[in-house]
């Protein structure tokens, strides 16, 4: 057991600190050669977020229901933990009309999937084909925000220029890169053991062990966001993060193995997690902002889910 909390702690650790070096190390280089800050504000930062959900996917494919696991139990987790607590810690502001694409692309992302599910496999055609579609979508931004003067200064704002040496942004950016992937390698490695030592399924440790450690980037940002105020990165974070880990993430892990969707994951934990983006896309679309007692909400909501799968043996199989 000691050497199962080892490999977790010591893997979320490095997932973590693997994706802020590869983020920086990236946008530092990509400036230096003359990208636009928009550039990558678009395309390095979200990538970033989802990182160590990506590299996870890459070094599951022995365990394949770990993959589905961890997307799905990524985006619940987005919600009921990271954007919960964060609206605990302050109250967000969070405006439709600034994030209407995004949100309602989220909000497609999670019923397709849910629709995917109901074929009991996601395979490499599909895997292509959601990889494509998050192109499509990050192009559609590109050509959207790049004539919104408002919508480019978010993403501007979200990079500043590094003071490092080329040399060094270079070295964090391998670095990270490496960290992420053997940071993902102790995790499942630990994760597959708990599950082994409890006597679960590879998907359930996927949907809430793997699934927390993975989103770790993310509910640092958002609830850091909160606090400084900077409510609405603190949002678009999570919105971006659920949009990659359906496209990007099952994208890249269905190209690589066909991944099998579990009669409990089709008919219990995605609906849930369509339950989560509903109740997110509610709360932003109805009020503008997300409050303590919305917060508070998805947490509480996160709790139940966990308490039912407890009281539900048939769910974790």
């Amino acid at each position: 057991m000691f050497w199962i909390l080892v490999s977790l702690v010591a893997g979320s650790a490095m997932l973590y600190f693997g994706s802020e070096w590869l983020v920086r190390g990236a946008k530092g280089l990509a400036l230096r050669l003359g990208v636009s800050p928009f550039v990558i504000g678009l395309t390095i930062v979200a990538f970033g977020s989802s990182a160590p959900e990506c590299i996870t996917s890459v070094v599951s494919t022995s365990n394949p229901s770990l993959i589905i696991g961890n997307v799905v139990g990524s985006n619940i987790a987005n919600v009921g933990l990271a954007i919960g607590l964060a609206a605990i810690v302050g109250p967000m502001a969070a405006r439709f009309k600034d994030m209407k694409l995004e949100i309602c692309v989220m909000m497609a992302a999670c019923i397709g999937l849910c629709l995917l599910g109901l074929t009991g496999s996601i395979g490499r055609v599909t895997g292509i084909i959601l990889i494509a579609l998050l192109l499509v979508f990050i192009f559609y931004v590109f050509r959207r925000k790049k004539s919104d003067e408002t919508g480019q200064a978010a993403y501007v704002d979200d990079v500043s220029e590094e003071k490092l040496p080329t040399w060094l942004l270079a070295v964090m950016t391998v670095a990270g890169l490496v960290v992420l992937y053997f940071g993902a390698r102790f995790f499942i490695d630990g994760a597959k053991d708990l599950a082994a030592m409890l006597g679960v399924s590879d998907m359930i440790i996927g949907l809430i062990v793997v699934a927390i450690g993975t989103s770790l980037p993310e509910m640092c940002i958002s609830i850091m966001a909160a606090h400084k105020g900077e409510a609405d990165l603190a949002v678009a974070n999570i919105v971006g993060s659920n949009i990659f880990n359906v496209f990007f993430v099952l994208g890249v892990g269905a190209a690589l193995v066909d991944i099998p969707v579990s009669e409990s994951m089709m008919y219990f934990h995605m609906p849930v997690m369509l339950l989560f983006a509903t109740a997110m896309f509610l709360a932003v679309y109805l009020r503008n902002r997300i409050e303590r007692p919305t917060g508070l909400l998805f947490v509480g909501m996160y709790a139940v889910y966990i308490a039912i799968m407890g009281m539900v043996p048939s769910l974790m199989i």
